[in-house]
């Protein structure tokens, strides 16, 4: 391994977590509902409710009465099992986040924002192929599902497999090259090209 390689090796390691922080939270906010914690645990924000912004983690004791709301309020909705498991995402509790994600994928088996979490989670609990493979899964469902490519490319750099990396992020991109994901494809396409041997 020439010091090329071990660079990009570094830096893929510094950059997954950070990349895959994101790739997690970047949920279709249309397709979610907003949730809410009483105010008391927030200062200043008003109104007899204040609002969890998707990616912001609520401090550990509104997560577990959050939690415990959610279940209660909704036991059979798998949007509420696939919010659990972004909260527990947010706070890296990854085998938590892994049990809520399966469980919305039994009750809404088309959900593939589920799909590509449940993969990054066992990713970052160190199965990345058992990752790869249900992040594959919500491909099949829905092949134009940007995200899930731009997260097998994710998966499949750490693994060290540029080329089949690049492929995904090629796909990604080429889904809808202005969007959010779009970009961030564009960015790992240019950060990583595959050296001639």
């Amino acid at each position: 391994m020439g010091k090329k390689e071990i660079v990009l090796v570094v830096v893929l390691i510094v950059v997954s977590l950070v990349v895959g922080v994101w790739l997690g939270r970047v949920r279709d906010v249309s397709d979610k509902e907003d949730i809410s914690i009483p105010s008391s645990s927030y200062e200043d924000r008003g109104g007899s409710e204040a609002q969890y912004p998707v990616g912001q983690v609520p401090a550990a004791q509104d997560a577990t009465a959050l939690i415990q709301r959610i279940l209660k309020e909704r036991p059979n909705d798998a949007k509420a099992f696939a919010q659990v498991g972004d909260i527990y995402f947010d706070q890296h509790k990854f085998n938590d986040a892994i049990e809520h994600y399966k469980k919305a994928i039994a009750l809404e088996p088309q959900d593939v924002d589920s799909y590509n979490d449940l993969g990054l989670s066992y990713h970052y609990t160190g199965r990345s192929d058992e990752g790869l493979k249900y992040v594959e899964e919500g491909i099949q469902k829905n092949p134009n599902y940007q995200r899930a490519w731009l997260t097998k490319g994710f998966i499949l750099a750490i693994k060290g497999n540029i080329p089949e990396a690049r492929n995904a992020w090629e796909k990604a991109y080429k889904i809808d090259p202005n969007s959010d994901v779009g970009k961030s494809s564009a960015s790992f396409l240019a950060q990583y090209q595959v050296s001639p041997k």
